[in-house]
């Protein structure tokens, strides 16, 4: 059922990533009418260098990309 994959730059404390995950969870379940015990959510934590290669290959002119960043360049985030 529904795995929802958060790719972050790395920096965030694990009690934010559960957080963030569990809220996640939750949305899906509200939303979409999906049961919690079905929803599983990961995280993949980057390092600021690594974020273009990130970008480039899951973000960057992607058709089933639902909110877009307001950055272009994953070098200066502009």
């Amino acid at each position: 059922m529904p795995h929802v994959v958060i790719k972050t730059l790395s920096g965030s404390s694990q009690e934010q990533l559960q957080e963030a995950a569990e809220q996640i969870a939750a949305i899906v379940n509200k939303t979409m009418g999906k049961p919690e015990k079905y929803i599983s959510v990961s995280v993949e934590q980057y390092s600021f260098p690594e974020w273009e290669g990130v970008y480039n290959e899951y973000i960057k002119d992607k058709d089933n990309l639902l909110v877009k960043p307001g950055y272009t360049n994953p070098k200066t985030f502009e």
